[in-house]
Protein backbone atom coordinates (compact mmCIF):
# COMPACT_ATOMS: atom_id res chain seq x y z
CA UNK A 1 0.00 0.00 0.00
CA UNK A 2 1.31 3.44 -0.93
CA UNK A 3 1.91 5.85 1.96
CA UNK A 4 -0.77 8.44 2.73
CA UNK A 5 0.35 11.79 1.31
CA UNK A 6 -0.22 14.28 4.11
CA UNK A 7 0.13 18.05 3.70
CA UNK A 8 0.60 20.23 6.78
CA UNK A 9 -0.04 23.95 6.32
CA UNK A 10 1.24 26.57 8.75
CA UNK A 11 1.92 30.31 8.23
CA UNK A 12 5.65 29.96 8.92
CA UNK A 13 8.26 28.49 11.24
CA UNK A 14 9.27 31.84 12.72
CA UNK A 15 6.25 33.24 14.56
CA UNK A 16 3.64 30.47 14.40
CA UNK A 17 3.01 29.15 17.90
CA UNK A 18 2.14 25.62 16.75
CA UNK A 19 5.41 24.90 14.98
CA UNK A 20 6.88 22.67 17.71
CA UNK A 21 3.61 20.77 18.17
CA UNK A 22 3.38 20.14 14.43
CA UNK A 23 7.01 18.99 14.19
CA UNK A 24 6.67 16.65 17.18
CA UNK A 25 3.69 14.92 15.53
CA UNK A 26 5.32 14.85 12.09
CA UNK A 27 8.51 13.27 13.43
CA UNK A 28 6.53 10.63 15.30
CA UNK A 29 4.60 9.35 12.26
CA UNK A 30 5.61 6.11 10.57
CA UNK A 31 7.40 7.10 7.35
CA UNK A 32 6.29 3.87 5.68
CA UNK A 33 2.63 4.80 6.17
CA UNK A 34 2.83 8.59 5.73
CA UNK A 35 4.70 10.86 3.33
CA UNK A 36 4.59 14.36 4.78
CA UNK A 37 4.68 17.69 2.92
CA UNK A 38 4.82 21.15 4.53
CA UNK A 39 3.45 24.37 3.02
CA UNK A 40 4.22 27.83 4.44
CA UNK A 41 3.21 31.33 3.42
CA UNK A 42 6.43 33.03 4.52
CA UNK A 43 10.02 32.31 5.59
CA UNK A 44 10.33 29.05 3.58
CA UNK A 45 14.04 29.01 4.44
CA UNK A 46 13.08 28.21 8.05
CA UNK A 47 11.38 24.92 7.23
CA UNK A 48 13.40 22.34 9.22
CA UNK A 49 16.20 20.65 7.31
CA UNK A 50 14.92 17.13 7.99
CA UNK A 51 11.98 17.83 5.63
CA UNK A 52 13.12 16.88 2.09
CA UNK A 53 13.38 19.87 -0.27
CA UNK A 54 10.93 18.16 -2.63
CA UNK A 55 8.35 18.13 0.18
CA UNK A 56 8.72 21.82 1.08
CA UNK A 57 6.15 24.17 -0.47
CA UNK A 58 6.06 27.98 -0.46
CA UNK A 59 2.62 29.48 -1.17
CA UNK A 60 2.25 33.21 -1.82
CA UNK A 61 -1.40 34.24 -1.75
CA UNK A 62 -2.41 37.43 -3.56
CA UNK A 63 -5.66 38.10 -1.69
CA UNK A 64 -8.08 37.15 -4.47
CA UNK A 65 -10.18 34.15 -3.50
CA UNK A 66 -10.56 32.57 -6.94
CA UNK A 67 -6.89 32.83 -7.89
CA UNK A 68 -5.71 31.71 -4.45
CA UNK A 69 -8.01 28.67 -4.53
CA UNK A 70 -6.66 27.74 -7.96
CA UNK A 71 -3.08 28.13 -6.71
CA UNK A 72 -3.69 25.86 -3.73
CA UNK A 73 -5.57 23.37 -5.95
CA UNK A 74 -2.46 23.13 -8.11
CA UNK A 75 -0.36 22.27 -5.04
CA UNK A 76 -2.79 19.50 -4.11
CA UNK A 77 -2.74 18.05 -7.63
CA UNK A 78 1.01 18.27 -8.25
CA UNK A 79 1.85 16.52 -4.97
CA UNK A 80 -1.16 14.14 -5.12
CA UNK A 81 -2.21 15.04 -1.56
CA UNK A 82 -4.65 12.73 0.26
CA UNK A 83 -5.13 14.78 3.44
CA UNK A 84 -4.52 18.46 4.20
CA UNK A 85 -4.13 19.33 7.88
CA UNK A 86 -4.10 23.05 8.72
CA UNK A 87 -2.30 24.49 11.76
CA UNK A 88 -3.20 28.04 10.79
CA UNK A 89 -4.65 30.39 13.41
CA UNK A 90 -6.74 32.28 10.82
CA UNK A 91 -10.36 31.74 9.73
CA UNK A 92 -9.31 31.68 6.07
CA UNK A 93 -11.21 29.14 3.91
CA UNK A 94 -9.08 29.02 0.74
CA UNK A 95 -7.71 25.61 1.73
CA UNK A 96 -11.03 23.86 2.54
CA UNK A 97 -12.62 25.12 -0.70
CA UNK A 98 -9.66 23.86 -2.76
CA UNK A 99 -9.72 20.53 -0.94
CA UNK A 100 -13.45 20.11 -1.54
CA UNK A 101 -12.97 20.83 -5.27
CA UNK A 102 -10.15 18.27 -5.53
CA UNK A 103 -11.51 15.45 -3.39
CA UNK A 104 -8.85 15.94 -0.68
CA UNK A 105 -9.78 15.40 2.96
CA UNK A 106 -9.35 18.61 4.98
CA UNK A 107 -9.06 19.06 8.72
CA UNK A 108 -7.85 21.81 10.97
CA UNK A 109 -6.77 21.99 14.60
CA UNK A 110 -8.55 24.74 16.55
CA UNK A 111 -6.06 26.29 18.92
CA UNK A 112 -7.36 29.73 19.85
CA UNK A 113 -10.58 31.19 21.23
CA UNK A 114 -11.43 33.34 18.21
CA UNK A 115 -14.80 32.73 16.55
CA UNK A 116 -16.78 34.37 13.76
CA UNK A 117 -19.02 33.60 10.78
CA UNK A 118 -15.84 32.92 8.81
CA UNK A 119 -14.77 30.30 11.37
CA UNK A 120 -18.21 28.73 11.10
CA UNK A 121 -17.94 28.55 7.31
CA UNK A 122 -14.45 27.05 7.56
CA UNK A 123 -15.83 24.46 9.99
CA UNK A 124 -18.74 23.55 7.70
CA UNK A 125 -16.35 23.08 4.76
CA UNK A 126 -13.88 20.96 6.79
CA UNK A 127 -14.14 17.17 6.76
CA UNK A 128 -12.97 17.07 10.35
CA UNK A 129 -12.00 19.38 13.23
CA UNK A 130 -9.67 18.75 16.13
CA UNK A 131 -9.83 20.97 19.19
CA UNK A 132 -7.30 21.04 22.03
CA UNK A 133 -9.36 22.69 24.78
CA UNK A 134 -12.40 20.74 26.06
CA UNK A 135 -14.44 23.92 26.54
CA UNK A 136 -14.37 24.54 22.78
CA UNK A 137 -16.88 21.74 22.21
CA UNK A 138 -19.77 23.65 23.79
CA UNK A 139 -18.38 27.09 22.86
CA UNK A 140 -17.93 26.53 19.11
CA UNK A 141 -19.02 23.09 17.95
CA UNK A 142 -22.38 22.47 19.59
CA UNK A 143 -24.39 22.65 16.35
CA UNK A 144 -25.78 19.28 15.21
CA UNK A 145 -24.07 19.60 11.80
CA UNK A 146 -20.63 19.90 13.44
CA UNK A 147 -20.89 17.38 16.27
CA UNK A 148 -20.29 14.39 14.01
CA UNK A 149 -16.92 15.64 12.75
CA UNK A 150 -15.08 16.88 15.83
CA UNK A 151 -12.72 15.24 18.27
CA UNK A 152 -10.71 16.38 21.28
CA UNK A 153 -6.96 15.71 21.11
CA UNK A 154 -4.94 17.41 23.86
CA UNK A 155 -1.32 18.28 23.25
CA UNK A 156 1.36 15.91 24.46
CA UNK A 157 4.87 16.25 25.84
CA UNK A 158 7.95 14.26 24.88
CA UNK A 159 8.57 12.61 28.26
CA UNK A 160 12.04 11.45 27.22
CA UNK A 161 13.03 15.09 26.81
CA UNK A 162 10.93 16.85 29.45
CA UNK A 163 11.51 15.13 32.79
CA UNK A 164 12.25 15.83 36.42
CA UNK A 165 15.78 17.04 37.25
CA UNK A 166 17.00 17.86 40.74
CA UNK A 167 18.88 21.01 39.86
CA UNK A 168 17.04 23.88 41.56
CA UNK A 169 19.16 26.60 43.23
CA UNK A 170 18.89 26.84 47.02
CA UNK A 171 19.68 30.49 47.71
CA UNK A 172 16.80 31.97 45.66
CA UNK A 173 13.25 30.91 44.82
CA UNK A 174 12.84 31.26 41.05
CA UNK A 175 9.59 32.06 39.29
CA UNK A 176 9.63 31.85 35.52
CA UNK A 177 7.47 32.50 32.48
CA UNK A 178 8.45 31.10 29.07
CA UNK A 179 6.60 32.71 26.17
CA UNK A 180 6.63 35.83 24.05
CA UNK A 181 6.92 39.07 26.03
CA UNK A 182 3.63 40.50 24.76
CA UNK A 183 0.47 42.07 26.20
CA UNK A 184 -1.56 38.84 25.99
CA UNK A 185 0.95 36.95 28.14
CA UNK A 186 0.39 39.59 30.83
CA UNK A 187 3.80 39.38 32.52
CA UNK A 188 2.90 42.70 34.18
CA UNK A 189 0.60 40.85 36.59
CA UNK A 190 3.45 38.60 37.72
CA UNK A 191 5.65 41.64 38.36
CA UNK A 192 2.84 43.25 40.39
CA UNK A 193 2.56 40.09 42.50
CA UNK A 194 6.33 39.98 42.99
CA UNK A 195 6.33 43.46 44.53
CA UNK A 196 4.56 42.06 47.63
CA UNK A 197 6.83 39.01 48.03
CA UNK A 198 10.09 38.44 49.95
CA UNK A 199 13.33 39.57 48.31
CA UNK A 200 14.71 36.07 47.77
CA UNK A 201 11.91 35.39 45.25
CA UNK A 202 13.03 36.27 41.71
CA UNK A 203 11.33 36.28 38.30
CA UNK A 204 12.95 35.07 35.05
CA UNK A 205 11.20 36.05 31.80
CA UNK A 206 12.06 34.07 28.68
CA UNK A 207 10.86 34.82 25.15
CA UNK A 208 10.93 37.16 22.18
CA UNK A 209 10.20 40.70 23.27
CA UNK A 210 7.72 43.21 21.94
CA UNK A 211 9.74 46.36 22.57
CA UNK A 212 6.79 48.62 23.43
CA UNK A 213 5.44 46.12 25.97
CA UNK A 214 8.91 45.47 27.40
CA UNK A 215 9.26 49.23 27.99
CA UNK A 216 6.03 49.11 30.03
CA UNK A 217 7.39 46.20 32.06
CA UNK A 218 10.71 47.96 32.67
CA UNK A 219 8.80 51.02 33.93
CA UNK A 220 6.80 48.77 36.26
CA UNK A 221 9.97 47.08 37.51
CA UNK A 222 11.54 50.44 38.28
CA UNK A 223 8.37 51.68 39.98
CA UNK A 224 8.48 48.74 42.41
CA UNK A 225 12.32 48.75 42.74
CA UNK A 226 12.63 45.21 41.40
CA UNK A 227 15.63 45.72 39.11
CA UNK A 228 17.67 43.10 40.99
CA UNK A 229 14.80 40.58 41.07
CA UNK A 230 13.34 40.54 37.53
CA UNK A 231 15.48 39.32 34.63
CA UNK A 232 14.82 39.30 30.88
CA UNK A 233 16.54 36.14 29.60
CA UNK A 234 15.66 36.38 25.89
CA UNK A 235 14.47 33.72 23.50
CA UNK A 236 15.15 30.11 24.48
CA UNK A 237 15.29 27.28 21.93
CA UNK A 238 12.87 24.43 22.45
CA UNK A 239 15.68 21.95 22.98
CA UNK A 240 17.07 24.12 25.80
CA UNK A 241 13.78 24.49 27.71
CA UNK A 242 14.26 21.38 29.93
CA UNK A 243 17.58 22.75 31.24
CA UNK A 244 15.98 26.15 31.85
CA UNK A 245 13.08 24.57 33.75
CA UNK A 246 15.45 22.55 35.94
CA UNK A 247 16.59 25.89 37.44
CA UNK A 248 13.06 27.12 38.26
CA UNK A 249 10.79 26.54 41.25
CA UNK A 250 7.42 27.74 39.88
CA UNK A 251 6.14 28.33 36.35
CA UNK A 252 3.68 31.24 36.15
CA UNK A 253 1.34 31.85 33.21
CA UNK A 254 -0.79 34.99 33.55
CA UNK A 255 -2.16 35.05 29.98
CA UNK A 256 -5.40 36.77 29.10
CA UNK A 257 -6.24 34.20 26.39
CA UNK A 258 -4.81 30.73 25.69
CA UNK A 259 -5.92 27.44 24.17
CA UNK A 260 -4.30 24.46 25.85
CA UNK A 261 -0.87 25.88 26.80
CA UNK A 262 1.99 23.55 25.89
CA UNK A 263 4.32 25.60 28.10
CA UNK A 264 2.37 24.45 31.16
CA UNK A 265 2.66 20.81 30.12
CA UNK A 266 6.42 21.13 29.61
CA UNK A 267 6.84 22.67 33.06
CA UNK A 268 4.74 19.97 34.74
CA UNK A 269 6.67 17.20 33.00
CA UNK A 270 9.87 18.69 34.45
CA UNK A 271 8.36 18.70 37.94
CA UNK A 272 7.87 22.47 38.09
CA UNK A 273 4.54 23.38 39.76
CA UNK A 274 2.36 25.76 37.76
CA UNK A 275 0.32 28.79 38.76
CA UNK A 276 -1.91 29.92 35.91
CA UNK A 277 -4.76 32.25 35.09
CA UNK A 278 -7.86 30.54 33.71
CA UNK A 279 -7.14 31.88 30.24
CA UNK A 280 -9.80 30.16 28.17
CA UNK A 281 -10.25 26.97 30.17
CA UNK A 282 -7.27 24.95 28.93
CA UNK A 283 -5.14 25.59 32.00
CA UNK A 284 -8.01 24.65 34.31
CA UNK A 285 -8.43 21.37 32.44
CA UNK A 286 -4.71 20.58 32.79
CA UNK A 287 -4.59 21.46 36.49
CA UNK A 288 -8.02 20.12 37.53
CA UNK A 289 -8.05 18.82 41.10
CA UNK A 290 -4.69 20.49 41.80
CA UNK A 291 -2.65 18.13 39.63
CA UNK A 292 0.66 19.93 39.82
CA UNK A 293 -0.50 23.48 40.42
CA UNK A 294 -3.35 25.94 40.90
CA UNK A 295 -5.45 28.45 39.01
CA UNK A 296 -5.20 31.97 40.46
CA UNK A 297 -8.05 34.47 40.21
CA UNK A 298 -6.30 37.74 41.05
CA UNK A 299 -2.88 39.30 41.60
CA UNK A 300 -3.39 38.90 45.35
CA UNK A 301 -4.26 35.25 44.91
CA UNK A 302 -1.15 34.72 42.79
CA UNK A 303 1.09 36.35 45.41
CA UNK A 304 -0.43 34.26 48.22
CA UNK A 305 0.07 31.01 46.29
CA UNK A 306 3.71 31.86 45.57
CA UNK A 307 4.29 32.72 49.22
CA UNK A 308 2.68 29.45 50.34
CA UNK A 309 4.71 27.27 47.97
CA UNK A 310 7.96 29.02 48.87
CA UNK A 311 7.39 28.25 52.57
CA UNK A 312 5.61 24.88 52.68
CA UNK A 313 8.23 22.32 51.63
CA UNK A 314 5.92 19.31 51.97
CA UNK A 315 3.19 20.88 49.82
CA UNK A 316 5.77 21.92 47.24
CA UNK A 317 7.32 18.44 47.11
CA UNK A 318 3.91 16.79 46.68
CA UNK A 319 2.99 19.20 43.89
CA UNK A 320 6.20 18.33 42.04
CA UNK A 321 5.29 14.64 42.08
CA UNK A 322 1.69 15.37 41.07
CA UNK A 323 2.97 17.48 38.17
CA UNK A 324 5.07 14.65 36.75
CA UNK A 325 2.30 12.06 37.20
CA UNK A 326 -0.23 14.38 35.55
CA UNK A 327 1.74 14.57 32.29
CA UNK A 328 2.63 10.86 32.30
CA UNK A 329 -0.97 9.74 32.67
CA UNK A 330 -2.77 12.37 30.54
CA UNK A 331 -0.46 14.33 28.24
CA UNK A 332 2.20 12.16 26.64
CA UNK A 333 3.35 12.95 23.10
CA UNK A 334 2.96 9.25 22.27
CA UNK A 335 -0.79 9.47 22.94
CA UNK A 336 -1.17 12.63 20.84
CA UNK A 337 0.66 11.12 17.85
CA UNK A 338 -1.38 7.93 18.08
CA UNK A 339 -4.65 9.90 18.14
CA UNK A 340 -3.73 11.89 15.02
CA UNK A 341 -2.46 8.81 13.18
CA UNK A 342 -5.74 6.99 13.82
CA UNK A 343 -7.70 10.04 12.67
CA UNK A 344 -5.74 10.25 9.40
CA UNK A 345 -6.36 6.56 8.71
CA UNK A 346 -10.07 7.03 9.46
CA UNK A 347 -10.32 9.94 7.02
CA UNK A 348 -8.63 8.01 4.20
CA UNK A 349 -10.94 5.04 4.70
CA UNK A 350 -13.95 7.36 4.42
Amino acid sequence: MDPIRLLYTIPNFKTAGSQNVLLSILRGLDSEKFEVFIAVESFPELIPADIPISNQIHIQYIGKLGQDVRQFSKVLKVHRIDICHSWDYKSDFIEPIACRLNGVKYLYTKKNNAWSKRWLLKSILANYIVYDNPEMKSRFFDAFYLKSKITFIPHGVDLNKFKLKENQPKNVFNLCCIGNIVVNKNQAQIIEALSDLPKHIHLNLYGKEDEAYKDQLVHLIEKHHLQDRVFFKGFVKNEDIPDVLSQQHIFVLASKQEGLPVSILEALACGVPVLSSNSGGGAAYILEYGKGGFIFKSTNDLAENIKLLSKDEDLYKNLRQDAVENTKSRFSLKNEISAYKNLYLKLVKK
